[in-house]
């Protein structure tokens, strides 16, 4: 009988070893411990070194997207967007308004990246992976795959679990589809809509206990989809973050790996599901 327990990730410690956080598995090995090869996805909490703040979003795209990417390029901010291609839309078939007119959602999805963000994958339909089939896992990533690559001409190699968990089968799917596995060391809870304060309480929890060129670089979890994280927290946090001397990278530079494969075609077993 296969194994259902949880990957659930531990609360960042500013104790870890600087370098790239190890897999989390099932098994009693720990994280310090756990070989690349192991045969479970390689899960990361925080960055890699200090200094550096990864400002990531899921559950998008929405119609806040196109601004809000907009916007961080202006003021010279690339963040990560984690993307579902079946949830608060229909990338493939609807569409929105922008300030440059009507814009289809594979459309919003190119904007993020040639804005200079990254790009990446949170599963075609925002289902929680653990309990699924290795063809169902299958499923929604490679579908969620074609749909980037048909925005993008990429293959992307950065994705976060909905809910953040996967099992042992979900797990392993991953690993051999070559996916790294990012969660977060910031939770901004901004889906429980409590308003700024709390949110920015939760921020402060975390990063208010940073050492200078001691703590790991963070990784913060937000959503596009909320008018209220886009256009309330999101300029708050810049602020935050810019005040605490941190630079905004990427997820891929956060960590220190590619975030797309190199090989377009041959990268991604099944692609078609």
């Amino acid at each position: 009988m296969r194994s259902t327990t949880l990957l659930l990730i531990l609360a960042y410690a500013t104790t870890l070893v600087v370098g790239r956080p190890a897999t989390t598995s099932t098994s009693a090995t720990t994280a310090a411990e756990a070989p690349h090869n192991s045969g479970q996805v390689e899960i990361f909490t925080h960055c890699n070194r200090p200094g550096v703040f990864a400002l990531t979003f899921d559950d998008g795209p929405d119609k806040f997207s196109w601004g809000l990417a907009k916007r961080l390029k202006d003021q010279g901010i690339k963040a990560t967007f984690f993307l579902n291609g079946e949830n608060s839309v229909n990338v493939l078939t609807d569409s929105t308004m922008t300030d440059e007119g009507e814009k289809t959602y594979l459309e919003v999805i190119k904007h993020y990246y040639d804005s200079g963000h990254e790009v990446a994958s949170h599963t075609l339909k925002h289902i929680n992976l653990v309990g699924l089939s290795e063809e169902q896992v299958k499923e929604q990533m490679n579908k969620q795959s074609d749909i980037i690559y048909k925005a993008t001409g990429k293959r992307v190699r950065l994705m976060r679990p909905p809910e953040g968990v996967v099992d042992d089968v979900s797990s392993k799917v991953l690993s051999e589809l070559g996916y790294y596995d990012i969660m977060w060391d910031v939770d901004t809870k901004d889906w429980e809509h409590k308003g700024l304060k709390a949110e920015q309480a939760r921020i402060r929890e975390v990063m208010d206990k940073d050492v200078a060129n001691k703590t790991m670089g963070h990784i913060a979890l937000e959503h596009d989809i909320h008018q209220d994280t886009v256009e309330t927290l999101v300029p708050w946090f810049i602020q935050y973050v810019k005040q605490k001397g941190y630079e905004f990278v990427t997820v891929s530079d956060c960590i220190g790996v590619e975030p797309y494969f190199a090989d377009t075609n041959s990268t991604i077993p099944n692609a078609s599901g």
